[in-house]
């Protein structure tokens, strides 16, 4: 299991999120805990990349950028955007 946190510029976000998108942002969070590599890396071609982005939301209206530290078995998430 990893621990997730957020940046507070995420946490602003997030703050200022549309309640429809706050089960969807919950689920990616799940997600990251158990499976944080299997998100897209950040940057085309570099599969081993630690920072990753998820969407979320019914058609992917949502998107969370995070950077996944290992050694410290946390993600920090430092990016969400809602286009919904």
């Amino acid at each position: 299991m990893y621990s997730v946190g957020a940046t507070k510029q995420a946490e602003e976000q997030i703050g200022g999120l549309p309640g429809g998108a706050l089960p969807g942002l919950l689920e990616v969070t799940v997600f990251l805990q158990v499976a944080p590599w299997n998100g897209l890396p950040f940057v085309c071609g570099r599969g081993d990349s630690p920072v990753r982005t998820r969407t979320f939301g019914g058609g992917g209206e949502g998107m969370v950028t995070y950077l996944i530290v290992e050694y410290r078995r946390t993600v920090e998430i430092v990016n969400v955007v809602w286009c919904g």
